[in-house]
């Protein structure tokens, strides 16, 4: 005996409809991974002025954003305009100031900033002297994130001079093995 979920239906079977395909996500983008982690701690730490250095494509800014309390101030600075996301939350005030990232920060006073995160020029010639200049914006309890502290060199140098002068260091490994190193006074 047949029941009626057990009949065959009768007309035309349904279409069934293809996935859209996973857009590509370009290399220069920080792993999902490092997003979800810096927006972590932007809720774990209450940091309310975040400057990002790198913004690239957005992706990492969206979620770092939306981590941010009201009240919140956020800087993405880069030397190019890649954006493809609208950076907005409401009750966080946000600015996209484009330029080198040295002459960007020469605009902030000393210990403005509670959280810094690094993902430009990664080369000794431009992070060494970025570096110092983080250092002078950066608060004494703020953390400064570099992404690809890993696979690349000069950002491994880079590691290992701070910890020369006394900075707390931990890199940690990402998804895609590029590395994202935290640094504290």
């Amino acid at each position: 005996m047949q029941i009626q979920e057990d009949k065959p239906k009768r007309g035309r079977p349904k279409k069934v409809q293809e996935a859209e395909p996973i857009p590509q996500r370009h290399g220069w983008n920080s792993e999902v991974d490092v997003a979800d982690f810096l927006a972590a701690l932007i809720s774990m730490t209450g940091a309310k002025r975040v400057l990002e250095i790198g913004v690239f494509e957005g992706e990492t800014s969206i979620k770092m954003i939306e981590a941010m309390p009201n009240g919140s101030y956020y800087v993405g600075n880069d030397i190019n305009n890649y954006r493809k996301h609208v950076l907005k939350k409401s009750g966080v005030v946000v600015d996209l100031l484009m330029g080198k990232s040295i002459n960007v920060m020469g605009q902030f006073e000393d210990e403005f900033f509670d959280l810094i995160f690094v993902d430009g020029d990664h080369s000794w010639a431009n992070i060494l002297p970025e570096f110092k200049e983080v250092e002078r914006i950066i608060s004494k309890t703020g953390v400064i994130a570099y992404h690809d502290a890993i696979h690349m060199g000069d950002v491994a140098n880079l590691m290992n001079y701070a910890k020369q002068y006394n900075y707390n260091v931990i890199t940690l490994n990402t998804s895609e093995g590029r590395g994202l190193a935290l640094i504290q006074r």
